[in-house]
């Protein structure tokens, strides 16, 4: 049986002494990988947090999780990952998208498709060992290794994911976790993949998963909220209700929620967060949850994954919710709980 795979989002919001012991832990916990939150006013430098993590881990897959194509310029991407690869060889994975909170921050929109094709192209050219073409001047990286990086694409709408099965080595669905949601995102995929007359198969699929635990189901969704309302109702709009099954009441979003710093979902102030959302009633946040991801005890959350998996889902990174938070409640739930029943499933 195909064992799952789960990687845990660090956020490099902690001193880089801290980020670093985390890490070791979350090695020593059995976790698979670990990504590094790319959003330079919130975070520490996702590449160079990344050069320090392979210098203090030896099994760890690493990646930026997720780097996007306007803060650095497709070769400084190039050669960051390359770098990091030397340091941890066969251990690196370079994930990209349109960007979040690393262009809200800064007042800017995300990166359209168009540049997100054409960085991505020139990424795995350069990391291929090949020629790249600026504009006119052909430019090729003095250094690579011969060993393959993995380029993937993370994607949250249907373009977006078609656009990854076409260009990408894989994708970071960043979309839900429920079976509607699973069988309508890899008909997007597959889409896509058929477009570069490949298949699902050729391709490294990873669920994005925002997850967090707690002693009662209904202690963790009140810890979701902000997610939860981020991310099923001010985000999702019309892409993932439908296939999640899901039929929401007409809500009017209170100003408070607009003031939340950077947004509800990356909230500095989490308690203020969860108060913002108080719009929203709680079976509505239960519903949002369930669909989301991993939300509740960590027996409940081993479950969900054993469900999953008989879809076929079984390579997972796994966001929990804070950002000014670590994930440690989260690395010692699935060290103590979630490994040892996934264990005796067969499924680790």
């Amino acid at each position: 049986m195909t064992p799952v795979r789960v990687h845990l989002r660090v956020p490099g919001t902690s001193p880089m002494s801290e980020v670093m012991a985390l890490i070791q832990s979350i090695e020593a916990a059995g976790f698979d990988g670990v990504g590094i939150l790319d959003s330079q006013i919130l975070c520490r430098d996702t590449f160079v947090t990344l050069g320090q993590a392979a210098t203090h881990t030896s099994r760890l897959t690493l990646f930026p999780a997720v780097t996007n194509p306007f803060t650095r310029h497709a070769s400084v991407l190039a050669s960051a990952i390359q770098t990091v690869e030397e340091l941890a060889p066969g251990r690196i994975k370079f994930v990209i998208g349109t960007g979040y909170t690393s262009a809200s921050t800064i007042g800017r929109k995300p990166a359209t498709l168009a540049e997100m094709r054409a960085c991505i192209a020139t990424v795995k050219t350069l990391v291929a060992g090949k020629s790249a073409d600026f504009n006119g001047t052909p430019g090729r990286l003095g250094y690579t290794s011969g060993r393959s990086i993995p380029v993937l694409m993370a994607a949250s709408g249907p373009k977006a994911i078609e656009l990854a099965g076409e260009i990408a080595d894989g994708v970071l669905l960043m979309v839900g976790f429920n079976r509607g949601i699973v069988e309508r995102a890899l008909s997007y995929l597959e889409r896509g993949a058929r477009r570069a007359g490949r298949r699902l198969d050729d391709l490294e699929i990873v669920w994005a998963v925002r997850t967090g635990t707690a002693k009662t189901l209904d202690d963790a969704r009140r810890l979701a909220r902000p997610t939860a309302v981020h991310w099923g109702i001010l985000r999702w709009g019309g892409h993932w209700l439908e296939p999640a099954g899901l039929t929401l009441p007409k809500l009017e979003i209170p100003d408070a929620v607009w003031k939340i710093y950077p947004d509800l979902s990356h909230a500095h102030d989490w308690d203020a967060a969860i108060a913002a959302t108080s719009f929203v009633p709680d079976d509505v946040v239960a519903e949002l949850c369930d669909a989301m991801g991993l939300v509740g005890t960590p027996e409940h959350c081993a479950d969900r994954i054993a469900e999953m998996a008989k879809l076929g889902v079984r390579n997972l990174y796994l966001m929990a919710f804070q950002t000014f938070v670590g994930p440690e409640a989260e690395r010692d739930a699935f060290r103590d709980v979630v490994f040892p029943r996934l264990c005796s499933a067969g499924l680790r």
